[in-house]
């Protein structure tokens, strides 16, 4: 049986001194294979730096060396990410800023608007829907008015300029009226009345204009078939304060007691 073993290959020798197998330098042995599944593993393959705990978590950096991958850096670095959320707040800040200056810009335009219409139209009416309302109903009241006006000038311009007797013009026009509607900065008074230029108590309907908070501009008077006609231009410092409606009553109220 030994002779079968020495035919097959070279038998193992056990060394002298097993503690020190390197000192054996003629004598052959094999060393224990380790068994299937472990590997030995280079610690300078797979490295991981972390930051210390009292550094800024932004400052942390992973490398990744995998064998056969080769080293991976992250898509994203932490300074990329920081200048990515600083771009977003800056946006978020200037949209607040031009959403904050246009609901200034509108506040001030609906107070514009309010300044303009009369107080009669606004009487109970708080919110900005029904201040619009009011502005559109108002305005298509002047159209209307400022059409029954240039209906009675023409009329008046045709009555002047056919040469009819007085008579005929004392029947066709109206007694006498007054007209207050608000203009650029202020109001516009017209009158129209039966008396001459000399007769006319103008410097009463003044008076009672500065009594309202009026400040008279502009005072222009003319006579056509012994009936004159005055146009008051004032300013007003708030238009809002001052009732058209129940101005013009007070004037036509004076006019109608002058004349009588």
């Amino acid at each position: 049986m030994d002779e079968n073993k020495r035919g097959k290959g070279v038998d193992f020798i056990p060394p002298a001194d097993p503690l020190f197998p390197s000192q054996q330098s003629d004598e052959l042995f094999f060393p224990a294979t380790s068994t299937a599944g472990q590997q030995q593993t280079d610690p300078q393959q797979n490295t991981l730096f972390m930051a210390a705990p009292s550094l800024d978590c932004t400052d942390l950096l992973f490398e990744l060396d995998i064998p056969g991958l080769g080293r991976r850096k992250p898509s994203a670095t932490p300074n990329s990410c920081v200048e990515t959320c600083n771009d977003e707040k800056k946006k978020k800040d200037i949209h607040r800023d031009v959403e904050r200056q246009r609901r200034q810009e509108m506040a001030t335009f609906y107070a514009s608007l309010r300044s303009q219409i009369p107080l009669e139209y606004l009487k109970g009416k708080r919110s900005i829907s029904d201040h619009i309302n009011e502005a559109s109903n108002y305005v298509r009241d002047l159209q209307k008015r400022i059409q029954e006006l240039n209906h009675k000038r023409d009329g008046l311009r045709k009555m002047s300029n056919s040469g009819a007797p007085d008579t005929v013009v004392s029947q066709n026009c109206p007694p006498d009226y007054v007209t207050v509607q608000p203009c650029w900065g202020g109001v516009e008074v017209m009158i129209n009345s039966g008396f001459k230029n000399g007769e006319f108590p103008l410097s009463r309907v003044i008076r009672e204009l500065v009594d309202q908070g009026v400040r008279v501009v502009t005072t222009v008077s003319s006579t056509v078939n012994e009936r004159s006609f005055h146009t008051i231009k004032s300013e007003v410092s708030d238009l809002t304060t001052l009732d058209l409606s129940e101005l013009e009553e007070k004037l036509t109220d004076l006019v109608a007691s002058s004349s009588s």
